[in-house]
């Protein structure tokens, strides 16, 4: 309460008690499949297809008769056919991201015949193929004071190498603030880099101080047995490049993975990183009349890993070229995901609110299956109540008669669930009949997005309450339908819940029914613009009155619910969301004690609201009565 001191004018705002109730979208998707490339179980936004290219990798193309991409097909229709916002969550298993190691410099510290040293590991952000096409180059700025270095990632090499992000400023210095590492991985959304210290083996050859040149050696590496030569003879002058070529050369079941230089006022220091090949687990290095200098063990303690690292080490080569770019390397793509791998994502997408419609774009409803995924699609559908699944059938299948539909076992029970036919085919993008004249001409692709971008279309065209079907649902990007649907074969898949795709002279492929699949057990919610409208009013309604909560549980609560939600509901009325000449035959709105409420449940904190409509139904059967008019005498 304000306090009033002094005499004199004041002026106060009071409220007004109208708290405005904000339409929730009703259009926004989630794909939810297989992709080769973006970030794994992690809903991200997107708004057009160029995003959906750019992050997860675009289509696919089919290999050794593999389906289509269902996942890449099914965004891009989408979004063709009117959609605007949607969430995709890849799924993949076994997929690797593509890095690249090598050894830093740093100086090393030695001791039983080991040397600890720092490596550098650059991986890409998510697995896939799709990182093993990057590079990245570290570029040498001109003379600082620290010495600083450009980081960038791109593509191609040499000349053609092309940037697609640049980190500037970044210093090698782990006790410095612009450390690599860390400007690396605040500022990089290809690559994250780790930095870790490894105890290696090593082998010492040191040029004679009165020449300045590498002493007359020879190396012999023996690998599993075999002996690998390589001669560095007296006065070798080539640069450490060259050496590394002639390493590589000669050893045949190792592999050299990279090199680094260290300059410091003594010396210069080079090391040679040897990995094993063919599962090689032991590497043996002797010089000069084969007496062992070291053993390099590939093996961890308890000798059960097959790709540890052993390091050669050469004292005072000379000078090689600076380090410039490097690719990465293995990624893999991995496969489709398993029932548990969908499970997790349904736990995240409870706390996103603005999903409307649900599309598994990967999985089709198999009478013969358990359909864990799709039924645990429905079961969140359910528990949150404002959003739907579209389900697909398989492709193989044509419904002749109502028993071949029945057979199926669609989930019938669940008015949260809708289903198209018959599958959609639509033109191969990867053939030419030049450069890929074997590729199939035309793809077969499921029909589930479609119907979703023609939902998003005619809501933000008509409203939810509009039925997304009819002439005016001309469908874009398919070049025919895998079966031909008529009124005969309308007449036994309507009454079922499934909602045809038909071809209609003069308007092309549309869509040709509305109906949820549980049409028949529960007819109160047969209609798909009638259960999205009930969605959309609840939610609106859920969001739109957070105020209340902890307010005062009085009559002066009750009325302003009713106001706000009136206000609501009365503009649905105005644009023709409900039936009815009048408001108050169209919708109503209750709060009061001894209306909705008793002093029980006021005394439980509860204040109880009540919210009906008149649903507007699609007009499915247009009847039009002709009689003859008898001449009259």
């Amino acid at each position: 309460m304000p306090s009033y001191l002094h005499p004199g004018v004041y002026m106060e705002e009071i409220p007004s008690g109208v708290k405005t109730i904000e339409a929730v979208g009703t259009s926004t998707a989630v794909f939810i499949g297989y992709t080769v490339k973006g970030p794994i179980s992690d809903p991200t936004f997107i708004t057009k297809w160029d995003q959906y290219d750019d992050q997860f990798g675009g289509l696919r193309e089919p290999q050794d008769g593999d389906p289509a991409d269902s996942m890449g097909h099914s965004v891009y229709n989408f979004f063709l056919n009117g959609g605007a916002k949607a969430y995709i969550v890849r799924l993949a298993t076994g997929t690797a991201a593509s890095k690249v190691s090598f050894i830093w410099a740093e100086t090393p510290e030695y001791e039983d015949g080991k040397m600890t040293i720092k490596r550098l590991t650059f991986t890409v952000t998510n697995g896939g193929t799709w990182g093993d096409d990057l590079n990245i180059r570290l570029t040498r700025k001109a003379p600082t004071s620290p010495e600083l270095y450009t980081f960038a990632v791109g593509t191609g090499t040499g000349d053609d190498f092309e940037a697609l992000e640049t980190i500037d400023d970044v210093s090698l210095d782990d006790t410095k603030t612009d450390y690599l590492v860390g400007k690396v991985n605040n500022d990089s959304s290809y690559v994250e880099v780790e930095d870790e210290r490894l105890e290696l083996g090593y082998l010492k050859a040191t040029k004679p101080e009165d020449t300045g040149e590498l002493a007359e050696k020879t190396l012999t590496l023996t690998i599993n047995g075999d002996d690998a030569v390589v001669n560095f003879e007296a006065g070798y002058s080539e640069e450490w490049a060259d050496v590394l070529v002639d390493i590589s050369t000669a050893v045949t079941d190792a592999s050299i993975s990279g090199f680094h230089i260290l300059e410091n006022e003594a010396k210069t220091e080079a090391y040679l990183t040897v990995l094993p090949k063919d599962g090689a687990k032991t590497s043996t290095v002797a010089h000069d009349d084969g007496a062992t200098v070291g053993v390099l063990s590939l093996d961890d303690t308890d000798g059960s890993a097959s790709t540890t690292e052993a390091l050669v080490y050469f004292d005072a080569l000379p000078n090689p070229k600076d380090f410039n770019e490097t690719s990465l390397a293995d990624g893999n793509d991995g496969s489709a995901a398993s029932s548990g791998d969908y499970d997790t994502i349904y736990t995240k997408l409870l706390k996103i609110r603005d999903i409307n419609i649900i599309l598994l774009p990967d999985k089709q409803w198999d009478s013969t299956s358990s359909n864990l995924e799709i039924a645990n699609a429905i079961k969140h559908c359910e528990q949150m109540q404002n959003r739907m699944v579209i389900i697909d059938p398989q492709s193989s299948i044509t419904f002749a008669n109502e028993a071949q539909v029945k057979q199926q076992k669609f989930p019938t029970s669940s008015t949260y669930t809708a289903l198209y036919y018959p599958w959609v085919t639509v033109s191969n993008p990867f053939y030419n009949a030049d450069t890929n004249p074997k590729a199939e001409k035309t793809l077969s692709i499921n029909p589930s997005a479609f119907a979703a971008g023609m939902w998003a279309k005619i809501a933000d065209r008509r409203g939810v309450w509009k039925a997304p079907a009819g002439v005016e649902t001309g469908l874009l990007g398919l070049s025919g339908l895998e079966a031909v649907v008529e009124d005969a074969e309308q007449d036994y898949l309507n009454p079922l819940g499934v909602n045809a795709l038909r071809t209609l002279p003069g308007y092309g492929s549309v869509i040709w029914g509305s109906r949820t699949l549980a049409t028949k057990v529960d007819p109160e919610w047969r209609y798909i613009p009638v259960r999205r409208t009930a969605m959309f009013i609840k939610d609106s309604l859920f969001q739109g009155i957070q105020w209340a909560v902890f307010e005062p549980n009085s009559h002066r609560l009750w009325s302003a619910l009713r106001t706000n939600i009136d206000s609501f509901m009365n503009g649905l009325f105005r644009v023709g969301a409900f039936q009815g000449e009048k408001a108050s035959d169209a919708y109503f709105v209750r709060c009061g004690l001894g209306d909705t409420m008793t002093q029980g449940d006021i005394d439980r904190g509860q204040v109880i609201v009540i919210v009906g409509f008149a649903p507007l139904k699609p007009a499915e059967f247009v009847i039009v009565r002709l009689q003859q008019k008898v001449g009259q005498q």
